[in-house]
């Protein structure tokens, strides 16, 4: 794993391998929490379920030692990136997006916080690049290349 260090990869083996009890190298959904806690991570039912990879079968969904250790450097390289974007999340937030940056902010409403602050940027021409389809609305990636 290219982001994580050899000290984190063996940590995540040896807390992966006290969780595995049957020793199948597998791990159900629910435990990964406990797993990712003990190791110094927070994560939400919502990632685990965004790196659900298998299913045993009987409604039961497993996580290998690889899909825990990609969970991991998801939620370090987000942890970055939060450092990173602390004042861009906030005003995407603030405008209707969400913090983890999925949703949409509507154009209408960024193009009213422009006038309300009597900023002078011409978000016509910005969105012209950005919103090609005309949506209506721009995503984390699209709010934070109009900042950049």
């Amino acid at each position: 794993m290219a982001h994580l260090s050899q000290h984190e990869v063996e940590a995540c083996r040896q807390t992966f391998a006290q969780f595995d009890k049957t020793g199948a190298g597998t791990v159900s959904t629910h435990e990964v929490p406990s797993i990712l806690t003990a190791l110094g991570y927070y994560t939400t039912e919502e990632d685990v379920a965004a790196h659900t990879h298998q299913d045993d079968g009987e409604g039961n969904t497993e996580f290998g030692l690889e899909d825990v250790l990609r969970l991991i450097e998801s939620r370090k390289q987000l942890s970055a990136a939060d450092t990173d974007d602390t004042d861009t999340v906030e005003a995407f937030v603030a405008l209707g997006g969400k913090a983890d940056r999925s949703g949409k902010v509507l154009v209408e409403k960024l193009r009213n916080t422009i006038k309300e602050f009597e900023l002078t940027i011409d978000l016509d021409m910005m969105l012209a690049e950005l919103d090609k389809e005309q949506t209506g609305s721009i995503d984390y990636k699209e709010f934070k290349s109009l900042l950049d």
